[in-house]
């Protein structure tokens, strides 16, 4: 997957990407070409996680059949979930690391 820098505005491939920060939920990335660090929006991050954890909370729900009439509404939120995820993952505005 190509990554536009934030900084230089070059497409970074993610294979390229050698340095990760990991500060909690918060992942930061460093440009092979101009040596800056970018990462998600703040916001989009805590959703990313957010979609995710509603998936695998809804997943765990359905699994062990707890109110099993509301496993419908378990599959439909955690569907949701990890639309939201996704959808950020491949389409989320990167930007720079001060």
């Amino acid at each position: 997957m190509n990554v536009a820098c934030p900084n230089c505005k070059s497409k970074v491939d993610s294979k390229d990407i050698k340095n990760i920060n990991k500060k909690g939920i918060f992942i930061e990335k460093q440009c092979p070409s101009c040596r800056g660090w970018f990462g998600l929006n703040k916001t989009q991050e805590v959703l990313k996680t957010a979609g995710i954890l509603l998936l695998l909370i809804t997943s765990l729900l359905n699994i062990f059949s707890i109110n099993s009439e509301y496993s419908l509404v378990f599959s439909t939120i955690g569907f949701v979930g990890i639309f939201i995820a996704i959808i950020i993952t491949f389409f989320g505005k990167h930007e720079t690391v001060k």
